[in-house]
């Protein structure tokens, strides 16, 4: 049986993004899974949101400015550097059963929101997916 645990640290003024709540609810519920799946004999989830103000250059692929921050961390399996290269690729799994468009999905819709998702991972040391969407100021 599979025992776990999940937190959830929430930042107090993440305010608003330009996104489509159903894909945003799809991203946090493809990332939770992913996490469940690399964790088959338990372990624990952390949920984390806050606000970020993204400096020239500081993330490359992101324009200066401020953006909501959700990152997703388990304390699962863990990834090598070959599954890390091709995570977010259409159709590729670790697993036996499985599409492997989840995590592709979270990859184009929160580009398509015009921000960026970056993972870090080591094997047997989890996983933290790192998600920034771009604050939709005075909205909330």
């Amino acid at each position: 049986m599979q025992t776990g645990k999940a937190l959830a640290r929430l930042g107090p003024d993440v305010g608003a993004v330009f996104a489509d709540r159903g894909q945003l609810e799809q991203v946090v519920t493809n990332l939770v899974m992913n996490a469940r799946e690399a964790m088959p004999a338990g372990g624990s989830l952390t949920l984390e949101t806050g606000r970020a103000d993204i400096a020239a250059g500081e993330v490359p692929e992101l324009a200066p400015g401020p953006y909501a921050t959700l990152a997703v961390t388990d304390v699962g399996l863990g990834m090598d550097e070959a599954t890390l290269a091709r995570v977010f690729e259409p159709f590729f799994t670790t697993k036996e059963r499985g599409s492997g468009l989840g995590l592709s999905t979270v990859y184009g819709i929160v580009k398509q929101s015009g921000g960026h998702v970056a993972v870090t991972s080591a094997p047997g040391a989890g996983s933290r997916f790192t998600l920034w969407l771009p604050a939709a100021e005075g909205e909330g």
